[in-house]
Parts: structure tokens; C-alpha cells; sequence
């Protein structure tokens, strides 16, 4: 009991110091979930080049700085050519606009032909569609505006998140094993179900970012041949733009097709707007939901339809982290019953050889 007295004393203290200590690093919580991600999938690469180059600190440095430079490129490219693009559209539908009379007479002018059309070849009341689709078109253009502006005011929050999730990968590249050692250390649990837990852990994160870069590189692709085929200008750089955008949770490449859509609505082509649509909605949509969970289980032993459930459900519990933590947790709750139900089983076979010797 007196060898118990200081660790329950140390136990509570730290229960107490908790609460204080998650507040303190709540801020960085996200930066710190990111750079242990990265950290993750670049530690190969840390080792493989800590290997040629010493000290260990110098190889980390150069795995640090390599990784978040790529990152830079291309999110810096994707923003510029994104922009550049934008503008360019923008100019070409303010001509539009100009020739209708203004943005207000451009809008209505197109929701009167969409009713026109349909209203020749389906019995439905005119003045009826016409207020739906202004009604529709007005919360669309709200919808971009506000996330246009909510993109534009986060800039700022994005460059200090880059430089914690920079410092935070160094160190974790660094120290990272160390830390794991201690704690496994702490964790009272034999070696052997700790390591299971923790390569768990790992197989999630990887399986995921691979399901990521495999959603990526295939509706990228589909993207570049549907903007292609309806004529759009420069289909690779938007196809690589809709691909980058697949990230994002719940939104995705929507956010780039879409708008695309409904330039070829305001300018006139409906037919290139619904041949887009319908690729966009029904194709490069479904790649999400068929590719991902089939990637993800080829590391991550779970069932795809779990896979896929548990990063739409943790998009909604943990925002855009969660496409990599809701697979994550789902995968760490089922290696944990595992361990329990072989804990529980051993525990049963010990107490029937122990009745049976009695």
C-alpha cells in the first residue's frame, strides 16, 4: 500500500491538471492531428534518408522542409490557377451580363428561357418554375458569395495553421518514436496489445491517405475528360482543381463542376450545363463512395460500407479531419473489442483449467 500511496497521489493530480491542459492545447489541435498524419506517412521516407545524411536533426530537416514545401506548391498553384480561371470566367459573364442589362436582367432573362423550354415539353405552371428557379439561383449565389468570402477571411488562419503543422512535423519526425516508446511505457497493457494497437493506428492513417490520393487522381482524371468533352477551356487544370477539392469533405469536386454549370445555365449552353451535371453528379460523384472504402480495406481490415460511414459520420463530429479520424476510431473501437474478447476468452480458459485442476 505505501508504494500505491504516491502513484494514486500522481493519478489525481494529473485527473486535476486535465481539464487545464486540454484548454492550453486545444488551439493547436488541429495542427498537431495534421502534422501526425503527415508525420506518418513521410517517416519512411525520414528514415530512409536519415540513413545518408547525418545528423538525424539535419535528414529531419530536409524531410520536414521537402514535404511542407510540395504541400505549398501545389495548394499555392491550385489557388493561383483557380484564381485565374475565376477571373477569367467572371469577365467573360460580366460581358453577358453587360449585353442583357445587367447581372439581375442576365439572371432573369435565363430563368425565362429555362421555363420557356420547360414548359413546351412538360404541363407545368410557368410563373410556378420561374419563382422556384430565381429562388434557387439567388441561394446558389448566396451560397458562393458566402463561401467565397469565408475562404478569403480563413487565409490567414491557413498560413499560422501551415507553420504549426511545420513545426509540429519536425518534431514529431525527430522525437516521434521516443514518444511512442514512453508511451506504451505508461500504458498498462501487455507489449504484445499495445503494438497491435498502435500498428492499428498506423494501418488507418495510410489506408486513408491512400483512399484520398486514389479519390484524388481519379476524379481528377474524370473531371479532365467531362470538361473536355462539354468544351470547357484549360479541362486539365480544372480537372486538377476538382480533384484537389475532392479533399474536402461532404463539398468536394461539386464545388468546382458546379459553378462551371451554372456558367453554362447564365451564358446560354444547357445542354453542356446538363451533359456536365449529370457527369459530375452520377459519375465522378459515385467515385467517393465505391473507390475509397475498396482502397481503404486493403490496409484498414473493415468492411467498405463501415469505412465509408465512418468518414462521413466523422466529417460530421470532427469537421474536415474527420474523413481520416472517423475511419480511425472505427478501426481503433474494433481492434480494442478484439483485444477484449481474447482477454475475456483467455480469462475463461484459465478458470476452467483452474475448476478442472480442483
Amino acid at each position: 500500500m505505501a508504494k500505491r500511496g504516491p502513484l494514486i497521489f500522481l493519478t489525481v493530480a494529473l485527473a486535476l491538471l486535465l481539464p487545464s491542459l486540454v484548454q492550453i492545447v486545444w488551439p493547436f489541435f488541429t495542427s498537431f492531428i495534421l502534422a501526425a498524419i503527415l508525420a506518418i506517412v513521410v517517416h519512411p521516407v525520414n528514415i530512409w534518408l536519415s540513413r545518408r545524411v547525418r545528423p538525424f536533426g539535419l535528414a529531419t530537416f530536409i524531410t520536414t522542409f521537402t514535404a511542407v514545401l510540395l504541400l505549398g506548391v501545389v495548394i499555392g498553384f491550385a489557388g493561383f490557377a483557380f484564381t485565374r480561371e475565376l477571373t477569367a470566367t467572371y469577365s467573360a459573364l460580366t460581358r453577358r451580363s453587360m449585353e442583357e442589362g445587367g447581372w439581375p436582367a442576365l439572371v432573369t432573362h435565363t430563368v425565362d428561357r429555362i421555363v420557356d423550354a420547360l414548359a413546351i415539353r412538360l404541363p407545368l405552371d410557368k410563373d410556378a418554375i420561374r419563382t422556384e428557379l430565381l429562388d434557387g439561383m439567388k441561394t446558389v449565389t448566396g451560397y458562393l458569395l458566402n463561401s467565397a468570402g469565408a475562404a478569403v477571411g480563413g487565409l490567414v488562419s491557413v498560413v499560422v495553421t501551415g507553420l504549426f503543422v511545420t513545426a509540429f512535423l519536425y518534431f514529431l519526425l525527430r522525437y516521434g518514436q521516443e514518444w511512442t516508446a514512453r508511451l506504451a511505457a505508461l500504458i498498462p497493457l501487455e507489449q504484445r496489445v499495445t503494438a497491435s494497437l498502435f500498428h492499428t493506428i498506423h494501418q488507418s492513417v495510410v489506408a486513408n491517405v491512400n483512399g484520398m490520393l486514389a479519390v484524388l487522381l481519379c476524379q481528377g482524371l474524370l473531371l479532365c475528360v467531362g470538361f473536355w468533352f462539354v468544351g470547357v477551356r484549360s479541362p486539365v487544370l480544372w480537372g486538377v482543381l476538382g480533384g484537389l477539392a475532392s479533399i474536402i469533405p461532404v463539398l468536394g469536386s461539386p464545388l468546382v463542376w458546379v459553378p462551371v454549370v451554372i456558367a453554362f445555365v447564365l451564358t446560354g449552353a444547357y445542354g453542356k450545363a446538363l451533359l456536365l451535371a449529370v457527369w459530375g453528379a452520377l459519375i465522378v460523384g459515385s467515385v467517393d463512395n465505391v473507390l475509397r472504402p475498396f482502397v481503404v480495406t486493403a490496409r484498414d481490415k473493415q468492411h467498405p460500407m463501415v469505412i465509408a460511414l465512418a468518414a462521413i459520420g466523422g466529417t460530421y463530429a470532427f469537421g474536415v479531419l474527420g474523413i481520416l479520424l472517423g475511419p480511425l476510431v472505427v478501426s481503433l473501437v474494433a481492434a480494442l473489442l478484439t483485444e477484449i474478447q481474447e482477454f475475456v476468452s483467455s480469462n475463461r480458459e484459465q478458470d476452467s483449467s483452474a475448476a478442472r485442476h480442483d
